[in-house]
């Protein structure tokens, strides 16, 4: 009996050691350098929502859930974004950002007390004026708000989404969006990012975010009509005089 013990106990740790094995095995290590085109480093640049680079332009991060991940953001302010693909993972990366050529930042204005007739105030530090007869939807997850404004057109509605929370989104907008685009552009805020684009089947797509303010909004409709009326309420965006940044 004391002989069966033994065995199952060191059936036991072989099968402890194993998994441990394992698990350090699926953590996914990726490090390189940022620079500029004139190889000079670049500090300070954001990898995704990871890291960020040190004097020398290096970074280095580890994690398992990077198994599941296809693609990082690259990006500091001055500089254009870069997206690059970490599908198969890389060992080593060297990045190199462009310059930007338009280095201005757009302000968002404060919002005013006197609100517009026929109209509703949506969100929670960045505030938009949505007409009221607009379909409207709202509602509370365990980490955010949500809220959806809809467009009927012929029968088909498009959703202008937006929503509030720590974990409802990012300044940059999901890597397989981006790739699945023709074309697109950017403007940077003085909270984020404002991304817009046409899809390689023709739709019309855009992505404010505001990662200090935890405020998301986007669309993605193949209506021009509603992708127009969407721009006229996001264009008209403003923050709440007491919010801080």
């Amino acid at each position: 009996m004391a002989s069966l013990n033994s065995r199952y106990l060191l059936l036991l740790f072989v099968l402890m050691l194993l998994c441990g094995v394992n698990a350090v095995s699926q953590v996914i290590t990726i490090e390189g350098h940022v620079r500029t085109p004139e190889g000079e480093p670049i500090s300070d640049a954001r990898i995704d929502r990871l890291a960020k680079t040190d004097g020398t332009g290096h970074f280095k991060i580890a994690a398992d859930f990077l198994r599941y991940w296809n693609t990082l953001w690259i990006d500091k302010k001055g500089f254009v974004p870069q997206l690059v693909s970490i599908s198969p993972p890389p060992s080593n990366l060297d990045i190199t950002l462009e310059r930007e050529k338009d280095t201005s930042v757009s302000a968002i204005p404060p919002c005013s007390s006197a609100k517009v007739n026929g109209s509703r105030f949506v969100g929670k530090h960045l505030r938009l004026t949505v007409p009221k007869e607009l379909k409207f939807k709202t509602g509370v997850d365990t980490d955010y708000i949500y809220y959806h404004i809809g467009y009927a057109e012929n029968g088909k509605t498009g959703w202008l989404r937006g929503g509030w929370g720590n974990l409802y989104g990012d300044a940059y907008p999901p890597g397989e969006m981006i790739l699945a685009l023709e074309h697109y552009s950017y403007r940077r805020t003085a909270v984020g990012i404002d991304w817009r684009g046409v899809t390689t089947d023709g739709k019309y797509w855009r992505y404010f975010g505001a990662p200090a303010l935890f405020d998301i909004y986007d669309y993605l409709t193949d209506s021009k009509e509603a992708a127009d009326l969407f721009d006229k309420i996001l264009d008209g965006v403003c923050i709440e005089s007491n919010t801080r940044l």
